[in-house]
């Protein structure tokens, strides 16, 4: 399994050379006057032995995608590059049962490391049965400190650690690599308490749903408390689903991205109205994807008065998780990447919360609410946060 046609066809070439320099043990097709052996044949994509007695044994090359080796039986299967293979899940999904039989095949996985990939995640998961073995740089004894020294001065550092890594710690801590490098151990908070003001954040598409609930104190501190991710959900389910975990808490605001305001070409309505329909009214967030990452990175800092996190985070493995693992993109140092699609959705579904200005709750004694015209809404919802906020000490919070 390579991730593109050319490599698995030159993996397909490079064995086709091994062979043809062991004219000893094999003969490629047609044999030579009087050769007894085994023979090869080989394409682009596959290299065929025969064998004078038994079964054929063949070596086949798949590019990467979804559906690669399905329905095939291997004694071995190769993942070339895993790291940076498309549809590397998906494929796991399919290769895997190749070999997966009493006494049967193995798995050889080979990859330079890339943080937020299933590689990693099987790399330093302790349990799954992979034998691990971490080539250093100096595997190659050509290999010296003045070359790496050299190395390092034309890739620069951080391209030259995770491509030349010297410990399996070194390869997992590429630096500039995780988009959250702030994120820590004490960002990991208490549940909410006391009077708070609850939003509720999505991600929406049939691959996904991802929803988080979070509570803002009168400190403007806030507290991610509660996830919610589900596949295949319709419209109906996903809010069925919302409203079941909302626990008859009080919510605020349902944050939801601006793609579901597009209106269906079949149906003529947009998904936030099926989701209105449905029980459930939507807010639209901003689109702006740079200010949404610059926003949770503000909502991530300390509070120099308090020494505590802005927000934290409760009982949301998934989320964390997904925020741990994120890369900076490739191509622009201020978003973090959409790939791996799976590490985006829970962490897309929480900047969608902290691209919004949201007001931190007030204090229950000062807690009058004034009715709000049609007009006064359309002012605020257009107003920029400065003059939101100018806003509400004129008219008062909205009842």
């Amino acid at each position: 399994m390579s991730r593109s046609e050319n490599e698995a066809k030159e993996l397909t070439r490079r064995l086709g050379v091994i062979f043809r320099y062991m004219p000893e043990l094999i003969a490629e097709k047609p044999a030579p006057p009087g050769w007894q052996g085994p023979v090869f044949s080989q394409t682009s994509m596959e290299l065929r032995i025969e064998f004078t007695e038994g079964p054929d044994s063949v070596f086949q090359a798949f590019a990467s995608n979804p559906n690669a080796a399905r329905s095939f039986t291997a004694d071995l299967v190769i993942l070339d590059e895993w790291a940076f293979q498309p549809y590397a899940s998906e494929i796991w999904a399919s290769a895997f049962p190749t070999i997966n039989r009493p006494n049967g095949g193995r798995i050889i996985g080979l990859s330079t490391i890339k943080l937020g990939t299933l590689f990693e995640e099987i790399w330093t998961n302790p349990a799954n049965g992979f034998k691990k073995l971490f080539l250093p740089w100096r595997s190659d004894p050509r290999r010296t400190e003045k070359w790496y020294a050299e190395t390092v001065a034309n890739m620069g550092e951080a391209a030259a650690r995770q491509e030349y890594p010297a410990t399996p710690e070194e390869a997992l801590s590429s630096p500039g690599g995780r988009y959250f490098p702030e994120l820590e151990a004490r960002h990991k908070g208490e549940a909410p308490r006391g009077n708070v003001r609850r939003y509720v954040c999505m991600d929406y598409g049939l691959d996904m749903l991802s929803v988080h609930w979070l509570a803002i104190g009168e400190d403007g501190h806030a507290v991610v408390y509660r996830e919610l991710d589900q596949p295949n959900m319709t419209i109906g389910a996903a809010v069925d689903a919302i409203k079941g975990a909302n626990c008859d808490e009080d919510i605020s605001a349902y944050l939801a991205p601006p793609d579901l305001w597009s209106r269906s070409q079949e149906s003529g309505k947009s998904r936030a109205e099926l989701f209105h329909e449905a029980g459930l009214t939507l807010e639209k967030s901003s689109r702006d994807f740079p200010a949404g990452c610059a926003a949770i990175h503000e909502w991530l800092r300390i509070d120099p008065e308090t020494d505590t996190p802005y927000m934290t985070f409760h009982n949301v493995p998934h989320l964390w998780d997904d925020m741990c693992k994120i890369q900076v993109d490739e191509k622009d140092a201020n978003v973090y990447s959409k790939t791996p699609h799976i590490l985006t959705h829970s962490v897309d579904s929480l900047r969608y919360f902290c691209v919004w200005w949201a007001s931190p709750a007030q204090p229950k004694e000062n807690k009058n609410r004034k009715k709000w015209t049609a007009d006064q809404w359309e002012d605020y919802q257009n107003a920029s946060e400065k003059m939101r906020k100018y806003l509400i000490e004129k008219w008062g919070y909205p009842a």
